[in-house]
């Protein structure tokens, strides 16, 4: 009975964590149904000399070999874009900036995703401790790194209408063959 007890507090503490990280009102975490908008950028500037735009995004995790084996370890693994952190310059063509912005974070997605499916596949592994998650989660994140940058020279920053699309085409593909990793 006691152990029942203290099991029953650590997951109601870590779902209270979860929660309460999720409805951050700072944070937008990626969802299919939502779409960033020009009011997401907290910060606006006139004129920006390097870029129309910057976003910040937030990638986190929170496994331990506890969690791993948990049925809601999707949303123990978030990408979110921070709104107080992310600026547009207003007198560009925001349209672009935003979609530009939009397309990185749903690029983000698709490498979450793969850490899922990494968590997932593994989740033995992990809670016997043959696996380092900190070195999958630099390794993910390197590659996303790499692909932006690959995305951002190939569109120039989102400016070459015909090469936008062709990206958001192949990012929603890669996203779907992730589908069941969603967190939604």
């Amino acid at each position: 009975m006691k152990y029942y007890l203290l099991f029953f507090i650590i997951i109601y503490t870590f779902s209270s964590f979860a929660q309460k990280y999720n409805n951050d009102p700072n944070l937008v975490c990626w969802s299919q149904k939502r779409q960033l908008t020009i009011d997401d950028f907290q910060i606006k500037v006139a004129n920006s000399t390097n870029s129309f735009s910057s976003a910040q995004f937030s990638y986190d995790y929170k496994i331990s070999t506890f969690l791993s084996l948990s049925r809601d370890y999707k949303k123990q693994i978030t990408n979110c874009f921070i709104k107080n952190a992310s600026w547009i310059d207003t007198t560009h063509n925001s349209e672009i900036s935003v979609r530009y912005q939009q397309t990185l974070f749903d690029l983000s997605e698709i490498y979450i995703r793969q850490f899922r499916k990494f968590v997932y596949d593994n989740r033995k592994a992990l809670v016997l401790g043959k696996i380092k998650i900190d070195d999958i989660n630099a390794q993910i994140m390197n590659d996303l790194a790499k692909r932006k940058v690959e995305y951002g020279l190939d569109t120039s920053y989102g400016t070459i209408p015909d090469k936008q699309r062709n990206w958001e085409i192949k990012i929603f593909k890669e996203i779907e063959g992730f589908k069941e990793f969603s967190a939604e």
